[in-house]
């Protein structure tokens, strides 16, 4: 798609974004938006981003036909160029830009929070589907369904240039709804920048993502949260989040809707009933009270059901399609529950304390299991804090554990599990190989027990040494080891 540069010229001084852009630039035409100089083409705009930059990709990007790029700095490089004060924020606008803005022309709800994002995504898209098919598209940790294509995700928000091209496909598909995740990184990095939504769910918040290459402090993760809410019309909130107050007074002038136990919420959530197969609940919203059941198990599901359903209320959705839409959800990789010979076996994508908590207490509620036996291990690049978090739930959980390799990235899996074990007193296996130390936990496992194995869910690669590394999944491995012990 080619398109004039002078027009990026002027959204980007409608932002401020300009410093400088060099004399030979107006009236190029640009047929691409790239950042990464392997995937340059001739017509391309590149854009220099990342702590990581060196000015060898634009060298390369130059060689491979790129016609002006975007930077904070000027390169000596022989190419048109705009400098701005900001890359991202720039990148972020320059793929509105590029793609014609297709967001602001359908209904975004973007889902926030330390845990259930994705889950209160799937559960409001099969209530929205329920209400009109072929009508939502969904972008989470899982995928990014845009309906034309389902796209392998690796953000759980995808980089600017993706998801604006994402919601160009699903426009074009006709979709007019898009539920999405918005992680903290994505606002760090200002990946929506420019880019308001229709309404925010703000599920909760908790110590997470601190440290490392995510966030430098508490007081950071939440701001990074809020900066999302304050893009959107309508705010729909758990009122029983820690730091309500905060998140209140950063949403001041917007629709807010409470959900919670509480009488005086704007959505009030009672008599709830979780079992083994399903749960019961009742909600009241504006006057009216609903009897609600759904295959979803655990008591943490029931707020991320009222999440979703109040969402689709406010939307005006029928009652007809959200009982219908909740009575049998499947979220990959949540809470995937197999029974083998009087084993039970739970997988679940859940990988810091909130959701390794709620997990815990479900299953120990749910199931009542003679042991609980864990296989799970810790992503690399991330807080010691979510070690410490990991290995203090499993030692209070569990009878046994294996600790074993998840997307360790530049670290050592071993260095990873040494630092969980530190707070386990539990008999504590470490097995780097996450398929032997599934099946190893499977093969010790006695009728009675449950084996929860938690991290990675249905992710087929593990990150290592900077590469994705192709692997079957845990429900993979644990539906094979199931067909092979019959």
């Amino acid at each position: 798609m080619k398109k004039q540069i002078d027009g990026l010229i002027n959204v980007l001084n409608n932002y401020n974004l300009i410093k400088n852009v060099s004399d030979t630039i107006k009236g190029i035409s640009i047929e691409s938006l790239i950042t990464d100089s392997r995937y340059v083409t001739a017509g391309s705009l590149f854009v220099c981003k990342g702590d990581a930059f060196k000015t060898n990709y634009l060298d390369t990007a130059y060689k491979q036909g790129a016609v002006a790029y975007i930077s904070e700095n000027v390169y000596d490089v022989d190419i048109p160029y705009i400098i701005v004060t900001d890359v991202r924020k720039a990148l972020s606008i320059a793929s509105r830009w590029y793609f014609e803005c297709p967001g602001d022309e359908m209904q975004l709800v973007g889902i926030t929070g330390t845990k259930g994002k994705t889950t209160t995504a799937y559960i409001l898209k099969s209530i929205l589907d329920c209400e009109k098919a072929d009508n939502t598209a969904l972008f989470s940790t899982v995928c990014a369904d845009t309906g034309k294509e389902c796209h392998v995700t690796h953000l759980t928000t995808p980089e600017s240039i993706n998801l604006q091209e994402y919601y160009k496909e699903a426009k074009e598909y006709g979709y007019h709804n898009v539920v999405m995740e918005v992680s903290s990184q994505a606002m760090k990095y200002d990946r929506l920048y420019g880019q308001n939504f229709s309404m925010g769910i703000f599920l909760n918040i908790d110590r997470d993502h601190i440290g490392g290459n995510e966030h430098a402090s508490m007081e950071e993760y939440l701001d990074c949260k809020l900066s999302f809410l304050k893009n959107c019309s309508t705010v729909i909130i758990n009122k029983h989040t820690k730091h309500l107050d905060k998140v209140l007074e950063a949403v001041k002038g917007r629709e807010i809707i409470l959900f919670g136990y509480d009488k005086d919420c704007d959505s009030v959530i009672s008599n709830v009933k979780v079992g083994m197969n399903g749960s019961t609940f009742t909600m009241e919203f504006q006057g009216k009270k609903y009897q609600l059941s759904t295959n979803l198990i655990g008591s943490f599901n029931i707020d991320n059901l009222a999440a979703g359903i109040t969402a689709a209320l406010r939307l005006g959705v029928h009652e007809e399609a959200i009982q219908k839409g909740i009575a049998e959800i499947t979220v990959p990789g949540r809470m995937t529950v197999y029974s083998h010979k009087g084993i039970n076996i739970i997988v679940d994508y859940a990988h810091n304390k909130l959701s390794v908590l709620n997990l815990y207490k479900t299953v120990k509620d749910a199931f009542k299991p003679k042991k609980i036996v864990s296989v799970f291990g810790c992503a690399g690049g991330r807080s010691s804090v979510r070690r410490e978090d990991l290995g203090i739930l499993a030692d209070e959980y569990s009878d046994i554990i294996y600790l074993t390799a998840e997307d360790p990235r530049n670290e050592s899996v071993s260095a990873i599990n040494s630092e969980i074990k530190t707070y386990i007193k539990r008999p504590c296996y470490e097995i780097e190989d996450r398929k032997e130390a599934i099946i190893t936990a499977l093969n010790n496992a006695s009728s009675g027990e449950t084996v929860v194995v938690y991290g990675k869910g249905t992710e087929d690669s593990q990150s290592i040494g900077g590469v994705d590394v192709p692997y079957e999944s845990d429900t993979c491995v644990v539906e094979k080891w199931m067909k092979e012990n019959i």
